[in-house]
């Protein structure tokens, strides 16, 4: 639930402190008595308090790119405005609060969570004048005189997210000002503003802790009371703090540190702040936190494309640059294979003969940014992105463009008569992945699904109702055989109590083309017609395939569309392969080696217990069985270029 008002405990206290003189207000937020009936009195005592403790360090804003010279860009900032959703905001003097009532949510919520102050917070720290910083007091003290001390109100005042993140800045200006010796006014101010705060963000039927704004809030209590520890209670509130992270951390992130949002973008957004909270060594002595903080940090490193961009899966935009959003660079992609076995997603990487990438997703662990693409996966080769995500809209959810972005049909997955994959919480199932292992030159992964329902594709994530589903009994396993460079082969069986359409989606890069050689093959061009790859699909003695080839369509609905920005769809070049029956079994394979290639050989088991897939490239043959027993154990025997191997994995229960 999104709160509006600020919480009863912390009106209550703003009541008390409002009714007194200011000096006997700011005495009653310090933890230590002070002596002296006047305000300079007291906030002289409260400066030597300050002198008693470290130097303040600014907590910077997690949600916007880093400068590499933040005087340059807070200088630009202040001749142009800071500028959002196509508006432009004068940082130079206070706004008119009530003038932006009538723009987006977005808007607002990010003018009272000052995150434009960010630029100049952050020049302020490596200026040798404090310019800056009085042009951001200036900004945040008009703030606090309208919605503290008279206690105006406006639904974003007190916006969970905004409040944690006016926490972070509220120490640092304070703190600042009384280094400088500002305003005895302002500082008085400042202390109430942060006191409230503190008994804000100390609520925790007010904290978030099914979002990412449960961070912000966490950050906010935690930057208070480790900056200002004269405050009251600001000991204990820690403690308070640390129980929350733990909670926090507990909800968003499986045990090997991938975020439970199902998107690398907002897994990227949440690191940001968590190593803020690493590099501020408050954390340290909590082990436990401490430990899985990093895993989460390490897991970022493994969410880059080759070309340095974010892996675009669930509501992460296309095109976004790694560096934008971390501290990272090509050099810094890992080869080898990297299995989030909690979190449900892996990631193949291999610069051999050019980078190539496998990433695969098969997770449900809540509806936060979740898209119905159970079984999505991506995939780079020969130095280029080959199969790509639809990626993301923005959140008005009732767009079709966003609609379309969520859909299954979106994804590089299967499509069962037209219809979404479910995402009502009581169909969550955590990591749908069995195993990912490496033979030889080769990943090897499979995941399975069990869908129990199904959801119309043309009704908005956020207006679903209980009455939407649509019974059903699917049974979905994909396998997916990644030999860098050479080949992907992508193997799907399914089975369903009913007769049903299935279809197995592939959308295309931007900037390559589609042609289609015979029915069961396909190639994929650049601009100039140089061929890029090669697509084969067969399926087994059981399964008839017919190919879709679609660009830019719109009806009966979108397909073939691409948001590479988020605000903006373009056509693009999708391949389907239809089949209609209970059983379906194929194997798609996405040829990369361009030399002489055979057809693929695929066989599936009666009772699909078993199954055989074998390919010849260049006279060099690969040949995998694998052979399912009766406790769900896998077995695999594989020919690689004349070598054998062999292995059991897993089980149906991971």
């Amino acid at each position: 639930m999104t709160h509006t008002e600020i919480s009863q405990a912390a009106g209550l206290r703003l009541e008390e402190l409002t009714e007194m003189y200011l000096s006997d207000a700011v005495n009653n937020c310090i933890s230590k008595p002070i002596q002296g009936e006047s305000i300079s009195n007291v906030i002289s005592d409260v400066s030597n308090l300050v002198s008693e403790n470290d130097r303040v360090n600014y907590f910077a804003e997690a949600t916007i790119a880093k400068k590499t010279d933040p005087i340059k860009f807070a200088n630009s900032r202040l001749k142009n405005g800071f500028l959002t959703g196509g508006i432009s905001i004068d940082i130079k003097k206070p706004p008119v609060w009530e003038e932006y009532k009538s723009h987006t949510r977005n808007l607002r919520y990010k003018l009272h969570s000052w995150v434009m102050l960010d630029t100049l917070l952050t020049a302020d720290e490596v200026s040798e004048c404090n310019d800056f910083l009085y042009k951001a007091v200036d900004i945040a003290h008009d703030w606090i005189k309208k919605y503290i001390i008279a206690k105006e109100n406006d639904e974003f005042a007190w916006y969970d997210m905004a409040v944690g993140q006016r926490a972070t800045k509220l120490p640092y200006m304070l703190s600042r000002l009384i280094e400088i010796g500002g305003s005895k006014e302002k500082i008085a101010h400042f202390i109430i503003a942060s006191e409230i705060h503190l008994v804000e963000l100390s609520q925790k039927e007010r904290i978030a802790f099914h979002s990412n704004h449960g961070l912000f809030q966490i950050a906010g209590l935690m930057a208070i009371v480790k900056s200002l520890p004269w405050l009251n209670k600001s000991e204990t509130t820690f403690n308070l703090a640390i129980e929350y992270l733990q909670k926090m951390l507990d909800e968003h992130f499986t045990g090997d540190g991938l975020h439970k949002e199902h998107s690398p973008e907002y897994h990227l957004f949440m690191i940001n702040h968590l190593s803020a909270l690493l590099d501020s060594g408050w954390i340290n002595d909590y082990s436990e936190i401490f430990d899985l903080t990093k895993k989460v940090e390490e897991a970022a490193h493994w969410m880059q494309t080759p070309d340095n961009l974010l892996i675009a899966m669930g509501d992460s935009k296309n095109n976004l640059p790694i560096s934008e959003r971390w501290h990272s660079a090509r050099e810094n992609l890992e080869s080898g294979l990297k299995f989030f076995e909690k979190g449900g997603f892996v990631i193949h990487n291999s610069k051999s003969n050019g980078w190539s990438q496998l990433a695969y997703s098969c997770q449900f662990h809540s509806r936060q940014h979740k898209h119905a693409d159970h079984h999505n996966f991506t995939y780079f080769a020969k130095g280029r992105q080959l199969l790509v995500d639809a990626g993301t809209y923005t959140y008005q959810y009732d767009l079709a463009e966003r609609i379309y972005c969520e859909s299954t049909r979106a994804h590089n997955t299967i499509e069962i008569d037209g219809n979404n994959y479910s995402r009502f919480r009581k169909d969550a199932f955590g990591s749908g992945i069995r195993y990912a292992i490496e033979l030889g030159p080769c990943a090897i992964t499979s995941g399975e699904v069990n869908h129990k329902r199904l959801i119309s594709s043309f009704i908005p994530n956020n207006k679903i109702a209980s009455t939407d589903g649509i019974d059903v009994e699917v049974y979905h396993r994909r396998t997916f055989i990644h030999y860098p460079n050479r080949f992907l082969a992508i193997i799907d069986e399914i089975e369903s109590t009913e007769e049903r359409e299935f279809i197995q989606w592939n959308h295309i890069a931007p900037g390559l083309q589609l042609r289609q050689y015979t029915p069961e093959k396909f190639g994929i061009h650049d601009n100039d017609e140089n061929v890029i790859s090669r697509i084969y699909n067969i399926g087994d003695d059981q399964t008839s395939l017919k190919p879709l080839q679609v660009i830019g369509q719109t009806q009966p609905h979108l397909q073939g569309w691409i948001s590479q920005d988020g605000k903006e769809l373009v056509p693009n070049h999708a391949i389907g392969f239809s089949s209609v029956g209970n059983i379906s079994r194929q194997a798609t394979v996405i040829d990369t080696k361009n030399g002489r290639t055979g057809d693929p050989y695929f066989r599936v088991g009666s009772n699909g217990n078993y199954k055989r897939f074998a390919l010849t490239q260049d006279g060099s043959k690969v040949d995998f069985k694998f052979r399912i027993d009766n406790e769900g154990s896998t077995m695999i025997e594989a020919i690689i270029d004349g070598e054998s191997f062999e292995v059991i994995v897993g089980n149906s229960e991971g």
